[in-house]
């Protein structure tokens, strides 16, 4: 799509957007205020209804648990949050985390396709321009491990979610470091997400995309053995290829191809072949031998394996030598063991009280068996590994409190949030000449830092106070948060002389305020202050790697990054739909640059940047045309600038762009089927950050989906996305440098960021 192009789609999109808009203006109202902030009104619930029939994501009548540590609306919070159910996962073909932001505008998530890790894993999510371990990941509560360098944060897997909330801005107040940007939040099924108040329930699916090949199975039990007593066993299976990029181009598009493809490296528009298969288990206990008393025990076990021929090095080495096969293989786990207690007692002090204590140990362990021939035209093996590992002991109490004091009504959350966690990271490359026997071993490399431990123990306190009977809301909160990191370097931790690692730690009083007003029965408006903190990672404080050409030094005295945001919104209820509209400005602060070479050195490290700030406008909406006719828009803008050092230039700071998703959705109730059409409009890129970076063009995707229940219990969902086949490259792509190294061109070729072509999807679901 050409410039002209994108900016006219986009214009398109705007229109849309604004009809929808003037078209919200002149419905009936449909509800007090009061009304309004306990729950959504009828006609609301029935646009949600049909809308969950019609596998669109909208966020009418659904609930966020984490935006404010409570059971509340999405649309009675201070906050923009996205909901996406189990069942839009299902419909809509969702299968990773990539595919998870395809309707979220300026939410995005890169995949991985340099040298480093050529597994096809995903970095983690972008929000609002900030992503990797800014942006917090949890399940189930509890925390997912950080990305190292050469390593990853692709641990979710989709199969068994309730939903998925996206807390867009920063959380820190009440979830802690790491929420700078925002929170993604996986909850998994409960007994009685399946059982709906039966003793027996089930649900199982088989699944297939054609983007990787991948073949899906799962299947889900419950079963109520006595009124106070439930179970639910959950089992999944996965195997897939690399993906199939079909308009990537062979000849390297703009990097060129400088690939050896007589030794057996394959075009640039191919990922190395691979074989994946993962495996998930979920256990659950719940017992309520009371009212008051909820007691849940769950086990949550998840394995990924990947083997990948690697033939992007195979030829001759700059050392003379010939690699003539290279197989390479990643087993990723992530566990959770939890246990959590809910007391909400009927006199007391308290409203409720939940205790929930985690174990949650996560590995990624990467190894490579090299095969060549030396200069001298001998046999040789050469094994790498690299064992990173983070367990996490969590513990978290909530309490709430609900009182009045005066014309004041209050709702009180309060509690203690804190972890211990371990940081182990292991690197060892083995060659071995099979033709004098001779073996060389070499530790402590790639970017290796000192195994750590860490503390975090924090205290919070979020009252939501309620005037003018529930018209006006404020909610203001505390917390105060403890870090502390200590380094327990072992006998391969290689110091840089004069930077000896020593323990770190900080604390943070952090503060936030919302308000929300409901001006009448359908209009609200609202605003938010929030700041966020992220203390530096074992690997950024602690990486430590003399070497000959250039070493990687220590940098303990990088300072925590630090956030200030301020958004506001508006938000409208109607009889047939809804439209939310917010504006964001956030200010970073001493952010973390990677490997940064200080003039005159041959040295790489960390160094706080000045400042980021990023801003932007983000719409979404829903409204019913007719009984069976429902639309759905959503829009996000974003602009950013930053500064790299106090005295040096603003530049841009590199953003998705100016993206919209629009869709429609037809029922037909007499034949048991549901259309769906939903298309994404993006601009070009117009500035990154990189002088030399790349700017992708604009685009429009087209995807189509059906979905067909055949009786009470079976039902069929089809997907193809991109009709079109169009040619486009992923948000992660802007930025990549225009004059790339040979090697860099090679490895990580500019067209394997290309966005999927045409692909389908399809699966079975059956439900007893």
């Amino acid at each position: 799509m050409s410039r002209y192009e994108g900016r006219k789609a986009l214009w398109l999109a705007g229109c849309a957007g604004l009809a929808l808009l003037c078209a919200q203006q002149g419905q009936a109202l449909a509800q007090t205020a009061a009304q309004t902030a306990a729950q959504p009104d009828a006609a609301a619930t029935d646009v949600q209804a049909k809308a969950d029939a019609q596998g669109l994501i909208t966020q009418l009548s659904r609930v966020t648990l984490f935006a404010d540590r409570q059971e509340t609306a999405v649309l009675d919070v201070p906050a923009h949050v996205s909901v996406v159910t189990g069942a839009d996962i299902e419909r809509l073909g969702i299968s990773d985390m990539q595919q998870l932001t395809r309707y979220l505008p300026g939410v995005t998530v890169a995949r991985q396709t340099s040298a480093t890790d050529p597994f096809n894993t995903f970095s983690g999510f972008t929000v609002r321009g900030v992503g990797g371990n800014r942006v917090q990941m949890l399940v189930d509560g509890s925390r997912v491990a950080e990305r190292i360098t050469d390593g990853t944060r692709d641990y979710l897997d989709l199969n068994f979610v309730r939903q998925v909330e996206v807390v867009r801005g920063p959380a820190s107040v009440l979830w802690g470091a790491d929420a700078l940007g925002g929170i993604v939040a996986v909850e998994t099924l409960d007994p009685e997400d399946v059982l709906k108040g039966r003793k027996m329930g089930g649900q199982g699916r088989l699944a297939y995309d054609s983007l990787n090949g991948s073949g899906t199975a799962s299947g889900v039990f419950a079963q109520r053995w006595s009124d106070t007593f439930a179970v639910l066993a959950a089992v999944s299976r996965q195997s897939a290829h690399e993906a199939r990029l079909s308009n990537a181009r062979a000849d390297g598009g703009l990097y060129g191809c400088p690939r050896n493809l007589a030794a057996g490296q394959l075009p640039c528009n191919k990922l190395d072949r691979m074989g994946t298969d993962s495996y998930r288990g979920l256990l659950k206990f719940v017992w309520t031998p009371t009212t008051e008393h909820r007691l849940e025990l769950s086990a949550d076990m998840m394995r990924r394996d990947t083997d990948v021929d690697y033939t992007r090095t195979l030829g001759r080495q700059t050392n003379g030598s010939t690699l003539t096969s290279y197989d390479r293989k990643l087993e990723l786990t992530r566990h959770r063991f939890g246990a959590e207690h809910q007391w909400t007692p009927e006199n007391g002090l308290l409203d409720s009280l939940k205790t929930s204590f985690a174990y949650a140990p996560h590995k990624y362990d990467r190894s490579g068996l090299q095969r060549g021939v030396t200069s001298a035209r001998q046999a040789y093996t050469t094994e790498d590994l690299l064992g990173y590992s983070e367990d996490f002991y969590e513990l978290d109490l909530q309490a709430t409190k609900g009182f009045a004091t005066g014309a004041l009504s209050h709702e009180l959350t309060f509690g203690f949030d804190g972890d211990y966690s371990t940081q182990d990271y292991v690197r060892r490359d083995r060659t071995t000449n099979l033709a004098t026997g001779a073996v060389t071993e070499a530790r402590a490399g790639g970017f290796n830092f000192a195994n750590a431990q860490t503390r975090r123990a924090d205290v919070y306190a979020q009252d939501k106070i309620g005037l003018f009977d529930g018209k006006l809301e404020l909610t203001p909160g505390l917390r105060f948060a403890t870090y502390r990191i200590e380094p327990k370097p072992d006998a391969d931790y290689k110091l840089v002389a004069g930077s000896p690692p020593f323990v770190r730690q900080d604390n943070e009083l952090l503060k936030s305020l919302g308000a929300l007003y409901r001006v009448d029965q359908t209009w609200s408006v609202w605003g938010k202050y929030g700041e966020g903190f992220k203390m530096p990672t074992a690997q950024q404080l602690y990486t430590s790697v003399p070497g000959t050409a250039f070493d990687l030094i220590p940098a303990m005295d990088l300072k925590p990054e630090h956030v200030r945001s301020l958004e506001a919104g508006a938000r409208a209820e109607i009889d047939n739909g809804y439209v939310a509209v917010t504006a964001f400005h956030a200010r970073y602060t001493d952010f973390i640059q990677s490997f940064y070479n200080p003039p005159g050195t041959n040295s790489y490290t960390y160094r706080n940047l000045s400042k980021v700030q990023v801003w932007g406008i983000e719409v979404e909406g829903a409204y019913s045309l007719t009984r069976d006719l429902t639309a759905t828009a959503s829009l996000s803008w974003q602009k950013g600038v930053q500064n790299v050092s106090a005295d040096a230039d603003t530049t841009a700071h590199t953003l998705p762009p100016l993206t919209a998703v629009l869709g429609l959705s037809y029922a037909i109730p007499d034949y048991n089927l549901t259309l769906d059409a939903v298309t994404t409009l993006a601009s070009p890129v117009y500035k990154v950050g990189e002088v030399n970076g790349f700017k992708p063009d604009g685009y429009a995707l087209l995807d189509l989906f059906a979905s067909w229940k055949v009786s009470g219990m079976a039902s069929f969902d089809v997907g193809v996305k991109n009709v079109f086949d169009t040619r486009y490259f992923e948000a992660s792509a802007a930025g990549m440098t225009l004059r790339p190294s040979t090697s860099v061109a090679s490895q990580n070729p500019l067209e394997l960021q290309t966005g999927a072509g045409r692909t389908f999807s399809a699966a079975f679901n059956v439900k007893f």
